[in-house]
Order: structure tokens, then sequence, then C-alpha cells
């Protein structure tokens, strides 16, 4: 099996098993993960669509086509417990479902040694994790699945059934 087929998997099964938590959060949104508060949906939504375009931007130094949405949903930025200012959840929904589907369109065509070109913009001292397309696509569905732990512990403070055993 070549790389290109486990990065392949990986997002797919990473988006797979995410979407069915954000969709299933429509109505609960903006429930925090603990008492202590935390991620909630709404803004995990936001992050990873704003992630979703900058992986892009990274790899091939392109415009992030959400680059407006960053200030709400980038690294560092914290979650508003009343989502003040958030675009709507069913709009982010749409807008990374478009992402993925670019992602995995682009992703198609590439070949073993593509997957081997540096990144245009990688921020100093994340080479490791960044340096190449082949590394970006491996954080990129790490990325979900760890955001993934999140939307299941909002799905429990929100009282829903677990969906997997």
């Amino acid at each position: 099996m070549q790389t290109k087929e486990l990065l392949v998997t990986a997002l797919r099964q990473s988006y797979g098993l995410v979407m069915p938590l954000l969709e299933d959060l429509k109505s609960a949104a903006l429930v925090a993960p603990t008492a202590n508060g935390g991620n909630h949906a709404h803004w995990i939504l936001g992050h990873l669509t704003v992630s979703e375009g900058q992986f892009r931007a990274m790899m091939r130094g392109i415009p992030n086509p959400v680059e407006q949405l960053k200030p709400l949903f980038s690294g560092g930025s914290a979650p508003d417990p009343a989502a003040a200012g958030y675009p709507p959840y069913d709009d982010l929904l749409a807008r990374i479902v478009g992402l993925r589907q670019q992602t995995m369109e682009w992703l198609e065509p590439l070949s073993e040694t593509d997957l081997d070109h540096a990144s245009k913009i990688v921020p100093p001292g994340f080479e490791p994790f960044f340096g190449t397309w082949r590394s970006c696509l491996l954080m990129q569905a790490m990325h979900w699945m760890n955001h993934r732990g999140q939307l299941a512990d909002c799905r429990r403070s929100a009282g829903r059934e677990r969906l997997m055993a």
C-alpha cells in the first residue's frame, strides 16, 4: 500500500467519523463538553472549516477561502458561549463539506512523488508537521480526530446516546 492510499483513507475516515457528530450537534451546538466549559460544537465546526482552508494555504500557497473567519475560529481563539458573530451552523456545515470535497479532488491525481512537494507556508518550528504535502495531509486527518474526541464529550454533556460502542 502506498502512502497516498493511506492518506486518502485517513482523510475519508476522519471526515466520516466527525461529520455525524457535527450533524447530530446542530440542535446542541453550544453545549460545552465539560462543566468548566471547553470547545463547543459550533466553535469546533468553525475551527475545522478555517483549518481546512489553512491546510490548503500552507501546502499550495493559495489564499485561505475562509480567511475572514480566522479571528473567530483559528488556533488561539476561544469559543464564545453565545456564538456571538458566528456564521450560522448550517452555513459552516455546507462550507466544510465543499472544502473537503475540493481537498479530495485536488489529492486524487497526485502521485507519491507529488506528496513530497515542500509546503509553501510553514510556521517556523513546525516543519516536521507541515513541511511537505504528505505531512500536512496526515496532520489534517489527525486534527479532525483530535476534535472528534471533543465533539464526543459535547454529545455526552448534551445527554446524547453513544454512536459507537
